[in-house]
């Protein structure tokens, strides 16, 4: 007889094999507090890719507080709530925002009893990883700070991001994040996004600091994504919910914005040589290249 404690390990046990390697299309982004912009990063980078024809899934993986419906002005028919309250198909929650920009917007419960319980969000992780064969780039946009759902999500990605902002408390705070997960998992490579600077030399100062001390003190990497300033028209087009009026400008954040999407279209781009593009399928609807790569 299989005792309740013997049987979860063996969950757990059977959980772990599935996800023993990451998929090269899955962008996890993280930070180690809130209000860094993460999630302002990760649907600006999506809209960036998508123009470039690369076909994106943003996943909205902050649960219970999601709010990308929020800065897009959305009002979400179809959720993550349909997902754990209703146990719908996570593929029938797309919501297609542009041919090459989809959606599956987060969870917000109001209380308790709806926080999902922890096979759900394996379930959600299982999922993912299937639902990412359509795309060029998944990109989860997840909670701040660590749990059992980030760690497992950023394990199954191929790119590792994680946002943080020039304080010092805030460069301690990414530092625990990758301590923890090479605990968790093995050493491996992030990309840094050092936002919110007051110049180029803050955030090249701010990466320098969190450099040093993971290779001082830890066996994984870090390089620099990109530094994005801190924006008067980038805070007014979140309180407007109009975020993509200024994407084809020339003001300084959107170019900034544009230096990490530019390399994360370079990886895309080498890791498909070998396979035909997700964009394919859509480009002949209408008329019709994997490998590691730093960043």
């Amino acid at each position: 007889m299989i005792t309740g404690q013997l049987k979860r390990i063996i969950e757990l046990q059977s959980f772990e094999a599935e996800l023993t390697g990451n998929k090269k299309n899955i962008c996890a982004v993280v930070s180690g507090k809130g209000g860094t912009g993460k999630t302002v990063f990760s649907v600006f980078l999506s809209h960036l890719l998508s123009e470039k024809q690369n076909k994106v899934l943003l996943v909205d993986l902050d649960i219970n507080l999601a709010n990308i419906h929020f800065l897009m002005n959305e009002t979400p028919v179809k959720s993550l709530n349909n997902y754990f309250n209703k146990n719908e198909d996570l593929q029938n929650l797309v919501t297609e925002y542009s041919d090459y920009f989809h959606i599956i917007y987060g969870l917000n419960s109001y209380s308790i009893k709806d926080i999902p319980f922890k096979s759900s969000l394996e379930r959600l992780i299982r999922d993912i990883d299937l639902i990412s064969s359509k795309y060029d780039l998944v990109i989860l946009d997840l909670g701040a700070g660590l749990s059992e759902l980030t760690l497992n999500a950023l394990r199954i990605s191929g790119i590792k991001i994680i946002v943080s902002v020039p304080e010092a408390t805030s460069v301690m705070d990414a530092y625990a994040v990758i301590k923890m997960y090479e605990n968790f998992d093995k050493p491996t490579e992030f990309q840094l996004v050092m936002n919110r600077c007051l110049d180029k030399n803050d955030g090249a100062e701010g990466f320098k600091k969190l450099s040093k001390a993971v290779h001082s003190f830890l066996k994984s990497s870090v390089n620099l994504l990109s530094i994005i300033n801190e924006s008067k028209e980038i805070r007014q087009s979140v309180a407007g919910q109009s975020l993509f009026d200024d994407a084809k400008s020339d003001n300084q954040f959107i170019s900034e914005f544009k230096v990490a999407a530019d390399k994360i279209d370079k990886y895309i781009h080498l890791t498909n040589i070998n396979q035909p593009s997700k964009r394919s399928s859509l480009t002949a609807s209408k008329n019709n290249s994997k490998s590691s790569i730093i960043l």
